[in-house]
């Protein structure tokens, strides 16, 4: 990662405000994602989420807070520790590493993010963490009232 006078000012503003020194960050379009470590997660997000809360206003910016995952398959968890992943598959294809990260249909859009913010950024990530990429796939669930849920199918997202 390059550090800029920019990016360095995230990261000390960050600091200042949450009392932990982000590992990494990416900044797409009207969202910042800083990577914490795990057991710095808590401080960093502060109680009922004080310090996200900080850092959106000083930022004018959504701000997300990830914890940080020596394998991939952990790391895109924990940046979609919101959301329900169904699955994650690892493909290389020409020579590319890929992770396919399946989420509920109903899901996709929070996965995505506006303007695909969210998927840009976990990109950008994983990119320059374990040099792969991430695409993002959905299924259908199906709920019935008197059996479990059950997958229909998958639909290519």
């Amino acid at each position: 990662m390059e550090l800029n006078e920019r990016s360095l000012s995230f990261f000390s503003l960050f600091e200042s405000l949450t009392g932990v020194m982000p590992k990494d960050f990416s900044e797409v379009g009207d969202m910042l994602v800083f990577v914490v470590e795990p057991d710095k997660m808590g401080k960093a997000i502060g109680k009922n989420g004080v310090n996200i809360n900080k850092l959106k206003a000083r930022f004018k910016k959504k701000v997300f807070v990830v914890s940080d995952a020596d394998e991939p398959e952990d790391f895109i968890k924990n940046f979609f520790s919101n959301i329900s992943v169904l699955g994650i598959e690892e493909r290389t294809v020409m020579g590319e590493r890929s992770f396919l990260v399946y989420v509920d249909e109903q899901a996709r859009g929070l996965a995505v993010g506006r303007d695909g913010e969210r998927i840009k950024a976990l990109k950008d990530f994983l990119k320059r963490k374990f040099n792969a990429t991430a695409h993002i796939r959905t299924r259908r669930i199906l709920k019935n009232d008197n059996s479990p849920q059950t997958e229909l199918g998958l639909a290519d997202s």
